[in-house]
């Protein structure tokens, strides 16, 4: 009978994170993002919204800036 090693939940979600850095049809700065918060241990949902809008709103207002400098 073989013996199976069981993942722990910290190296399931390394796994995942290294599988979804290599994913090119997702957007890198998200995970990047979410891989950094995971890294300083401040995986949270509070955090993770924070973030994310934060970078949402970067990229808004690096596309006003390109849309209204290519006019």
């Amino acid at each position: 009978m073989a013996i199976e090693k069981i993942q722990s939940a910290s190296e399931v979600l390394d796994a995942f994170m290294s599988e979804q850095a290599q994913d090119e049809s997702l957007d890198q700065t998200t995970t990047a993002v979410i891989a950094g918060l995971r890294g300083d241990d401040k995986l949270t949902r509070t955090n993770l919204l924070r973030k994310l809008d934060e970078v949402r709103k970067a990229a808004l207002k690096d596309a006003t800036m390109q849309s209204e400098g290519g006019s």
